[in-house]
């Protein structure tokens, strides 16, 4: 009996000369099918939607950040989560070796996560750049308005509240033309159309974003803290805006290979992000990921900011939701606490 309920079931080896089947490395040596066989206990399990996907990267994203920032708030529940799954595993070495890892980084760290710091007026930076929680916002809203189910008046509606945030952070109309078109770009929102509901949306916006005044302050003996991530006034692009994290974190790209592959490997294919909403990573087999093969995965993200997100983007229209890192290790996200559906209508 298998241990793992999407685990594939014992079968009879394929017919041949002898009868036994190929072994792993000769299945690398001539085309099979065994590359692209999926677990029939797998077959009619609800994928995980699109939009709960980003909201997970967008937690996990937050908390690489804070573990970059030897964040105590943010490294001890990840290493509490850790721990918790290998205990449960019986896995004492791991035990012993995250505990070792845990002290050593609560002598040098912070308990405040310092991810986002309240950018001073002195710095004088253009103020129609966007915060991340207003980027991941239009990120959240691309996704959306191209996905299938989202239909004319489903798009409407979240371009409208994508302009009262643009509004509200005091973005100039040229500017806002710009993100709002690339929104609208690979959308099925009736292209004759769009110029004028896009004029009619940004209307009011200013030509030139209002500059706030600045006020004199006493001289500071010590520089003010500056915000993790600073875009450029340039910078409209979601992918840019991304790319230019990506290039600043450093450190934290350590900590993503650390945190995407231990946590994939060994807590049942959840990051917490995914264990918040309800969703979790398994192979096409059925299995769940061992070390070497979660890490391979969390290689795929380069992969999708390489093809400019469109690794990330093509869960909306490829089968299985698969997006690049997931092509890469023959994975599936699928979405726990659903029944199965059939395969036929």
């Amino acid at each position: 009996m298998p241990t793992n309920k999407y685990e594939l079931p014992a079968t009879p080896p394929p017919q041949g000369e002898t009868g036994a089947p190929l072994t792993r490395q000769e299945s690398r040596e001539i085309v099979t099918p065994y590359a692209f066989e999926v677990c029939p206990n797998l077959l009619g399990v609800p994928t995980a939607h699109p939009l709960r996907r980003a909201i997970a990267m967008g937690i996990d994203g937050i908390i690489i950040s804070g573990l970059a920032k030897a964040s105590l708030l943010l490294i001890l529940p990840v290493m509490t989560y850790l721990i918790w799954f290998r205990l449960q595993a019986k896995k004492f070495n791991h035990v012993i070796l995250l505990l070792l890892a845990t002290a050593f980084l609560a002598a040098s760290a912070t308990w405040m996560p310092e991810l986002i710091v309240e950018q001073d007026a002195d710095l004088n930076v253009a103020n129609k750049s966007l915060s991340a929680d207003q980027a991941m916002v239009l990120a959240a809203t691309a996704l959306k308005i191209q996905a299938q189910s989202c239909e004319l008046g489903c798009m409407k509606k979240e371009l409208e509240k994508t302009t009262k945030m643009l509004r509200k952070a005091g973005v100039d109309k040229v500017a806002a033309v710009e993100m709002m078109d690339s929104l609208v770009d690979g959308s099925d929102f009736p292209a004759e159309q769009w110029p004028l509901y896009r004029d009619a949306l940004l209307d009011d916006f200013p030509a030139v974003a209002p500059q706030k005044p600045v006020e004199a302050k006493p001289a500071q003996p010590e520089a003010p803290a500056l915000p993790w991530y600073i875009p450029d006034e340039n910078t409209h692009s979601v992918v840019a805006w991304v790319k230019g994290i990506f290039a600043d974190l450093g450190i934290g790209v350590g900590w993503a290979v650390f945190y995407f592959t231990a946590t994939i490997a060994w807590c049942h294919g959840q990051t917490i992000g995914k264990k918040l909403m309800r969703i979790k990573v398994i192979q096409l087999d059925g299995k769940e990921l061992n070390l070497l093969t979660a890490f391979s995965r969390q290689g795929g993200y380069g992969a999708g900011l390489a093809t400019g997100l469109l690794g990330f983007l093509q869960i909306l229209w490829d089968p299985n939701r698969q997006a690049i890192q997931d092509k890469v290790a023959s994975t599936v996200v699928i979405r726990l606490g659903r029944e199965k559906r059939p395969l036929t209508h």
